[in-house]
């Protein structure tokens, strides 16, 4: 939401590209359902940081929870190639699947779904993320590469012109304070 905020004040202004972090990069070391449902009951923050989100905190839905980052890292590498709308929107999809549908984004039926949701066609996007998946994973596996060796550690953490890491959920404000002090020295 506030990414979205910063496109609609800033404009051209800005270029957001997303990059994958996993927090739980394999199915090994997986949560127990118990285990799970504690640490979800951490997002209720979430709703007063920013209001317009949905969060369903603790998980409340009776669908297992996801097996590992991957799957749906993975997706959103396929799902770029779509354009930036149809991206933006699975992204918006894949959050409230996640965190207010309690739904399993790592499984892949719900993933396309999801893309479907967004109008991509199903049975395409199914394809291709099973033709393309071994690449796809490589890409992910660069990026989630990529940030560790920055020292990046939370999700999120925005980078702002390679110069300046934001980690964790801001508000729109500090993003905007950070980008117009960029903008300033040029």
């Amino acid at each position: 939401m506030r990414l979205d905020d910063l496109k609609d004040q800033l404009g051209d202004k800005i270029r957001i590209e997303w990059k994958s972090f996993m927090l739980r990069p394999s199915q090994e070391g997986r949560k127990s359902r118990q285990e799970f449902l504690e640490y979800s009951k951490l997002w209720a923050p979430m709703r007063d940081l920013d209001p317009r989100l949905s969060v369903t905190s603790p998980w409340a839905s009776e669908n297992p929870h996801p097996s590992h980052s991957l799957p749906a890292l993975a997706a959103s590498k396929l799902i770029k190639t779509f354009g930036e709308e149809i991206e933006d929107d699975f992204h918006h999809r894949m959050f409230k699947a996640y965190f207010f549908e309690n739904r399993t984004i790592s499984d892949t039926a719900v993933i396309t779904a999801v893309a479907t949701e967004s109008g991509v066609d199903g049975e395409a996007f199914a394809s291709s993320f099973a033709a393309q998946r071994e690449a796809l994973d490589d890409q992910v596996i660069a990026d989630h590469n990529e940030a560790i060796q920055h020292g990046i550690s939370a999700v999120p953490t925005v980078i702002v012109n390679n110069e300046v890491a934001i980690p964790g959920a801001r508000d729109t404000d500090t993003y905007i304070r950070v980008i117009d002090d960029i903008l300033a020295r040029r």
